[in-house]
Protein backbone atom coordinates (compact mmCIF):
# COMPACT_ATOMS: atom_id res chain seq x y z
CA UNK A 1 0.00 0.00 0.00
CA UNK A 2 1.27 3.57 -0.98
CA UNK A 3 2.00 6.10 1.80
CA UNK A 4 -0.33 8.72 2.02
CA UNK A 5 -0.77 11.64 4.26
CA UNK A 6 -2.86 12.16 6.39
CA UNK A 7 -4.78 15.30 8.19
CA UNK A 8 -2.53 14.20 11.70
CA UNK A 9 0.04 11.84 11.89
CA UNK A 10 1.08 11.03 15.66
CA UNK A 11 0.04 14.44 16.74
CA UNK A 12 1.72 16.37 14.11
CA UNK A 13 0.33 18.93 11.48
CA UNK A 14 -0.09 17.74 7.25
CA UNK A 15 2.39 18.98 4.86
CA UNK A 16 -0.96 21.02 3.39
CA UNK A 17 -1.52 22.52 6.43
CA UNK A 18 2.03 23.30 6.56
CA UNK A 19 2.20 24.89 3.48
CA UNK A 20 -1.59 26.79 3.21
CA UNK A 21 0.29 28.33 7.11
CA UNK A 22 3.06 29.64 4.76
CA UNK A 23 0.94 30.99 2.13
CA UNK A 24 -0.68 32.73 4.64
CA UNK A 25 2.46 34.35 6.32
CA UNK A 26 3.94 35.45 3.27
CA UNK A 27 0.60 37.22 1.56
CA UNK A 28 0.23 39.17 5.50
CA UNK A 29 4.37 39.77 4.91
CA UNK A 30 3.26 41.17 0.97
CA UNK A 31 0.66 43.55 2.13
CA UNK A 32 2.34 44.73 5.07
CA UNK A 33 5.38 45.44 2.79
CA UNK A 34 3.10 47.45 0.53
CA UNK A 35 1.59 49.33 2.56
CA UNK A 36 5.07 50.70 4.27
CA UNK A 37 5.79 51.53 0.07
CA UNK A 38 2.86 53.44 -0.02
CA UNK A 39 3.75 55.66 3.49
CA UNK A 40 7.32 55.61 1.90
CA UNK A 41 6.05 57.09 -1.16
CA UNK A 42 3.83 59.50 0.50
CA UNK A 43 6.71 60.65 3.06
CA UNK A 44 8.60 61.15 -0.30
CA UNK A 45 6.21 63.14 -1.88
CA UNK A 46 6.03 65.49 0.79
CA UNK A 47 9.55 66.07 1.27
CA UNK A 48 9.96 66.79 -2.82
CA UNK A 49 7.32 68.94 -2.30
CA UNK A 50 9.26 70.63 0.86
CA UNK A 51 12.54 70.62 -0.98
CA UNK A 52 11.12 72.34 -4.11
CA UNK A 53 9.25 75.51 -2.09
CA UNK A 54 12.74 75.70 -0.18
CA UNK A 55 14.60 76.13 -2.70
CA UNK A 56 12.52 77.97 -4.76
CA UNK A 57 12.37 80.54 -1.47
CA UNK A 58 15.86 80.63 -1.62
CA UNK A 59 16.74 82.00 -5.08
CA UNK A 60 13.55 84.68 -4.94
CA UNK A 61 16.03 87.33 -2.74
CA UNK A 62 18.98 86.50 -4.72
CA UNK A 63 17.88 88.26 -7.88
CA UNK A 64 17.44 91.60 -6.15
CA UNK A 65 20.92 91.16 -3.97
CA UNK A 66 22.54 91.23 -6.54
CA UNK A 67 20.89 93.73 -8.40
CA UNK A 68 21.08 96.22 -5.56
CA UNK A 69 24.46 95.14 -5.44
CA UNK A 70 25.53 95.94 -8.80
CA UNK A 71 24.20 99.55 -8.75
CA UNK A 72 26.18 100.35 -5.47
CA UNK A 73 29.15 98.91 -7.68
CA UNK A 74 28.23 101.64 -10.31
CA UNK A 75 27.74 104.37 -8.07
CA UNK A 76 30.79 103.69 -5.58
CA UNK A 77 33.34 102.03 -7.96
CA UNK A 78 34.25 98.29 -7.77
CA UNK A 79 34.99 97.22 -4.27
CA UNK A 80 36.01 93.92 -2.91
CA UNK A 81 33.17 93.80 -0.61
CA UNK A 82 30.54 94.20 -3.22
CA UNK A 83 32.25 91.69 -5.16
CA UNK A 84 32.07 89.64 -2.25
CA UNK A 85 28.27 89.92 -1.81
CA UNK A 86 27.52 89.49 -5.58
CA UNK A 87 29.73 86.10 -5.58
CA UNK A 88 27.87 84.73 -2.38
CA UNK A 89 24.60 86.00 -3.76
CA UNK A 90 25.16 84.07 -7.00
CA UNK A 91 26.50 81.12 -5.56
CA UNK A 92 23.29 80.49 -3.43
CA UNK A 93 21.92 80.73 -6.15
CA UNK A 94 23.50 78.00 -8.20
CA UNK A 95 23.25 76.04 -4.54
CA UNK A 96 19.37 76.45 -5.16
CA UNK A 97 19.43 75.61 -8.46
CA UNK A 98 21.00 72.31 -8.12
CA UNK A 99 19.01 71.34 -5.28
CA UNK A 100 16.03 72.10 -7.49
CA UNK A 101 17.27 70.18 -10.76
CA UNK A 102 18.16 67.23 -8.08
CA UNK A 103 14.61 67.07 -7.10
CA UNK A 104 13.61 66.83 -10.57
CA UNK A 105 15.91 64.43 -11.76
CA UNK A 106 14.53 62.36 -9.11
CA UNK A 107 10.79 62.50 -9.90
CA UNK A 108 12.28 61.83 -13.71
CA UNK A 109 10.87 65.35 -14.39
CA UNK A 110 13.56 67.31 -15.86
CA UNK A 111 12.70 68.84 -19.10
CA UNK A 112 14.84 70.48 -21.50
CA UNK A 113 14.18 74.26 -22.97
CA UNK A 114 15.86 74.06 -26.30
CA UNK A 115 17.19 77.48 -28.09
CA UNK A 116 19.75 78.62 -30.52
CA UNK A 117 22.74 80.38 -28.57
CA UNK A 118 26.45 81.19 -28.79
CA UNK A 119 28.10 79.12 -26.74
CA UNK A 120 30.81 81.62 -26.61
CA UNK A 121 28.50 84.41 -25.05
CA UNK A 122 27.75 81.88 -21.83
CA UNK A 123 31.37 80.71 -21.40
CA UNK A 124 32.53 84.51 -21.41
CA UNK A 125 30.14 85.78 -18.74
CA UNK A 126 30.88 82.69 -16.18
CA UNK A 127 34.43 83.09 -16.51
CA UNK A 128 33.76 86.73 -15.67
CA UNK A 129 32.02 85.91 -12.62
CA UNK A 130 34.66 83.29 -11.57
CA UNK A 131 37.54 85.92 -12.13
CA UNK A 132 35.75 88.09 -9.22
CA UNK A 133 35.02 84.93 -7.63
CA UNK A 134 39.04 84.57 -7.33
CA UNK A 135 39.45 88.17 -6.57
CA UNK A 136 37.41 88.07 -3.49
CA UNK A 137 38.57 84.97 -2.46
CA UNK A 138 42.32 84.87 -0.82
CA UNK A 139 44.38 82.49 -1.07
CA UNK A 140 44.31 81.71 -4.41
CA UNK A 141 46.81 81.94 -7.00
CA UNK A 142 44.76 80.91 -10.04
CA UNK A 143 44.56 82.25 -13.69
CA UNK A 144 41.39 81.51 -15.82
CA UNK A 145 42.54 80.79 -19.47
CA UNK A 146 39.71 80.77 -22.61
CA UNK A 147 40.21 81.36 -25.91
CA UNK A 148 36.81 82.81 -27.20
CA UNK A 149 35.59 81.06 -29.74
CA UNK A 150 31.71 81.23 -32.01
CA UNK A 151 29.84 78.11 -31.54
CA UNK A 152 26.24 77.61 -32.24
CA UNK A 153 24.34 75.31 -29.93
CA UNK A 154 20.44 73.93 -29.75
CA UNK A 155 19.97 73.10 -26.87
CA UNK A 156 19.05 74.40 -22.99
CA UNK A 157 20.91 77.45 -22.40
CA UNK A 158 20.27 77.79 -18.62
CA UNK A 159 21.37 74.45 -18.15
CA UNK A 160 24.52 73.99 -20.30
CA UNK A 161 25.38 76.62 -18.49
CA UNK A 162 24.52 75.10 -14.91
CA UNK A 163 27.34 72.48 -16.28
CA UNK A 164 30.14 74.57 -17.14
CA UNK A 165 29.52 76.39 -13.96
CA UNK A 166 29.84 73.58 -11.60
CA UNK A 167 32.92 71.92 -13.37
CA UNK A 168 34.59 74.94 -13.17
CA UNK A 169 33.41 75.75 -9.71
CA UNK A 170 34.91 71.92 -8.87
CA UNK A 171 37.80 72.63 -10.76
CA UNK A 172 38.57 75.99 -8.59
CA UNK A 173 38.17 73.70 -4.96
CA UNK A 174 40.81 72.23 -6.11
CA UNK A 175 43.23 74.71 -7.40
CA UNK A 176 45.19 76.87 -4.86
CA UNK A 177 47.74 77.63 -7.81
CA UNK A 178 48.46 77.46 -11.40
CA UNK A 179 45.83 77.58 -13.91
CA UNK A 180 42.40 76.30 -15.33
CA UNK A 181 42.02 76.07 -18.94
CA UNK A 182 38.76 75.92 -20.37
CA UNK A 183 38.31 74.56 -24.30
CA UNK A 184 35.90 73.86 -26.74
CA UNK A 185 35.98 71.50 -30.00
CA UNK A 186 34.09 70.64 -33.17
CA UNK A 187 33.93 67.11 -33.27
CA UNK A 188 33.19 65.58 -36.37
CA UNK A 189 31.20 61.96 -36.33
CA UNK A 190 31.22 61.07 -40.32
CA UNK A 191 29.80 57.89 -41.69
CA UNK A 192 32.18 55.45 -43.51
CA UNK A 193 32.17 55.11 -47.02
CA UNK A 194 30.98 59.02 -47.46
CA UNK A 195 28.96 59.97 -50.35
CA UNK A 196 28.22 63.77 -51.21
CA UNK A 197 24.51 63.41 -51.59
CA UNK A 198 22.17 66.09 -49.64
CA UNK A 199 20.93 62.95 -47.54
CA UNK A 200 24.67 62.00 -46.32
CA UNK A 201 25.64 65.96 -45.91
CA UNK A 202 21.89 66.43 -43.60
CA UNK A 203 23.15 63.29 -41.65
CA UNK A 204 27.03 64.10 -41.58
CA UNK A 205 25.36 68.19 -39.92
CA UNK A 206 23.02 66.51 -37.39
CA UNK A 207 26.21 64.37 -36.07
CA UNK A 208 28.24 67.14 -35.26
CA UNK A 209 28.61 67.63 -31.83
CA UNK A 210 31.08 69.93 -29.72
CA UNK A 211 33.13 68.94 -26.10
CA UNK A 212 33.97 70.93 -23.82
CA UNK A 213 37.15 70.54 -21.13
CA UNK A 214 37.88 72.48 -18.33
CA UNK A 215 41.32 71.78 -17.23
CA UNK A 216 42.95 71.88 -13.78
CA UNK A 217 46.46 71.81 -11.83
CA UNK A 218 45.44 71.43 -8.59
CA UNK A 219 45.07 68.07 -6.17
CA UNK A 220 43.58 65.79 -9.16
CA UNK A 221 41.37 63.13 -8.07
CA UNK A 222 41.53 60.29 -5.70
CA UNK A 223 41.37 56.27 -7.23
CA UNK A 224 38.70 55.23 -4.54
CA UNK A 225 36.35 58.05 -5.80
CA UNK A 226 37.01 57.77 -9.52
CA UNK A 227 34.11 55.57 -10.26
CA UNK A 228 31.36 57.11 -8.06
CA UNK A 229 32.35 60.49 -9.06
CA UNK A 230 29.12 61.46 -10.58
CA UNK A 231 27.01 59.64 -8.21
CA UNK A 232 24.59 61.75 -5.67
CA UNK A 233 26.21 62.97 -2.61
CA UNK A 234 29.27 62.05 -3.79
CA UNK A 235 31.51 64.59 -2.87
CA UNK A 236 35.51 65.12 -3.42
CA UNK A 237 35.84 66.90 -0.17
CA UNK A 238 34.10 67.42 3.03
CA UNK A 239 31.90 70.59 2.77
CA UNK A 240 30.68 69.70 -0.64
CA UNK A 241 26.89 68.76 -0.89
CA UNK A 242 27.46 66.00 -3.78
CA UNK A 243 24.75 67.40 -6.31
CA UNK A 244 26.99 69.45 -8.61
CA UNK A 245 28.40 66.80 -10.47
CA UNK A 246 25.74 64.49 -9.98
CA UNK A 247 23.19 67.73 -11.89
CA UNK A 248 25.96 67.78 -14.45
CA UNK A 249 26.07 64.24 -15.78
CA UNK A 250 22.11 64.23 -15.71
CA UNK A 251 22.09 67.65 -17.73
CA UNK A 252 24.59 66.10 -20.04
CA UNK A 253 23.00 62.60 -20.79
CA UNK A 254 19.45 64.24 -21.48
CA UNK A 255 20.93 66.26 -24.13
CA UNK A 256 22.19 63.05 -25.43
CA UNK A 257 25.45 63.52 -24.33
CA UNK A 258 28.50 61.80 -22.21
CA UNK A 259 30.44 63.58 -19.38
CA UNK A 260 33.62 62.38 -17.87
CA UNK A 261 36.71 63.10 -15.70
CA UNK A 262 40.38 61.65 -15.54
CA UNK A 263 43.74 62.95 -13.86
CA UNK A 264 46.21 64.50 -15.60
CA UNK A 265 48.62 62.33 -17.46
CA UNK A 266 51.29 64.95 -16.22
CA UNK A 267 50.40 63.82 -12.64
CA UNK A 268 49.51 67.76 -12.05
CA UNK A 269 45.02 67.69 -11.31
CA UNK A 270 42.59 66.76 -13.51
CA UNK A 271 40.23 67.45 -16.08
CA UNK A 272 36.44 67.12 -16.84
CA UNK A 273 34.93 66.97 -20.42
CA UNK A 274 31.80 66.47 -21.95
CA UNK A 275 29.86 66.62 -25.32
CA UNK A 276 26.77 67.18 -26.64
CA UNK A 277 25.76 67.23 -29.91
CA UNK A 278 25.41 70.63 -31.34
CA UNK A 279 21.76 70.09 -31.96
CA UNK A 280 20.44 68.31 -29.22
CA UNK A 281 17.77 65.96 -28.79
CA UNK A 282 15.77 64.98 -25.84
Amino acid sequence: MNPSFHPHTNGEPSEDSNLERMVESLNQSNQQLLQTIEKLKAENSKLQLFINIAAHELRTPVMPIVGYAEILQEEIGERKEIKGIIYNAKRLDQLAGNILEGAKIENQTLQLRKEQFNLKDILTDIIDDYDNLLAVKGGKDVKLRYEPKDILLVADKVRVGRVISNLLNNAIKFTANGKITLNTEDIEQNEPNYRETKFEQKNEQQSREIQVSIKDTGTGLSPAILPKLFSKFVSTDSGGTGLGLFVSKNIVEAHGGKIQAQNNDDGKGATFSFIIPKAATS
